[in-house]
């Protein structure tokens, strides 16, 4: 299975309309990465805003699972051009029916107040091994997409909720360096979608590792709900980001995921919030 490169799979089409047209990626699963629907969402609203305008949050609903087969039609709603704000709804349709929607929210640069969270310590990602040469030359029960490289190289900082027996720990932080492989332009638009893709890949592991639950146990059922992301800085995907995580909250079937991105200087440049169905059969 190839890489998939992030700049082709959000080089979107455009029919006209304001409609775009977004691929695919081919995945050992019979859905379409969340991720990919919040990138592609961002990229579409992005192209029918005002230069200047960096976006600075999106709130996702994912309404039904989406297949790695078809292309995607995202049709984007101008609801408001401000003199400083623009705002746009986007609708994510595949074969007529709707599989996501999103508010997306564009703001020019302003001067104000301006404080953040500690970044936390972390082994540097130099000194740690990509996720998929974690599990390249091991025996481990892991998909065998894991030991793939991805669009996205994920270094865990600590042990990833994968390899069996996992061992209930205190997941109160979780954290993963992670980063586009490949240089990519100087376009924030394009840095921003890259970071909203990388965001939905590891946000629900504190659940996992908190119980001691196997991610991919055959009894485990995990589906995304929603999706929130707020941008406070500019950032570069392709340099290395730390994803501060952890899981709060867990009950009624659901899960909640909280993350916070910090550069390697220590700017928090992004915060993203997540709430998903699990379920154990067992």
């Amino acid at each position: 299975m190839d890489v998939p490169r992030l700049q082709d799979l959000l080089d979107l089409a455009e029919p006209g309309g304001d409609r775009f047209l977004g691929r695919t990626q081919p995945l050992p699963a019979q859905r379409l990465f969340g991720g990919l629907l919040l990138a592609q969402s961002i990229a579409a609203a992005g192209r029918t805003v005002p230069e200047g305008r960096p976006v600075h949050s999106m709130h996702g609903l994912f309404v039904r699972a989406a297949v790695p087969t078809d292309l995607v039609e995202y049709s984007v709603e101008r609801i408001r051009d401000g003199g400083a704000t623009s705002a746009r709804r986007v609708i994510a349709r595949q074969g007529g029916a709707e599989v996501f929607s999103a508010t997306v929210s564009f703001q020019r640069a302003r001067e104000g107040l301006r404080h953040q969270a500690h970044c936390p310590p972390a082994t540097s990602p130099e000194d740690l091994l990509p996720l998929h040469e974690r599990f390249a030359a091991s025996d481990v029960p892991v998909p065998e997409w894991w030991r793939r490289p991805r669009a996205i190289e994920l270094r865990h900082v600590d042990d990833p909720p994968y390899p069996p027996p996992v061992q209930a720990t205190d997941a109160s932080r979780h954290l993963v360096w992670m980063r586009a492989p490949e240089k990519l332009p100087d376009d924030p638009l394009l840095h921003a979608c890259a970071l909203a893709y990388a965001s939905d890949m590891t946000l629900l592991e504190p659940v996992f590792l908190l119980h001691g639950v196997d991610r991919h146990a055959s009894d485990v059922r995990l589906a995304s709900l929603d999706h929130a992301m707020w941008f406070h800085d500019d950032l570069r995907a392709d340099e290395w980001l730390l994803y501060d995580q952890d899981c709060p909250v867990a009950g009624g079937g659901r899960v909640l995921g909280r993350g916070a991105v910090f550069d390697r200087a220590g700017r928090q440049v992004a915060t993203v919030a997540q709430e998903g169905l699990l379920s154990l059969s067992r």
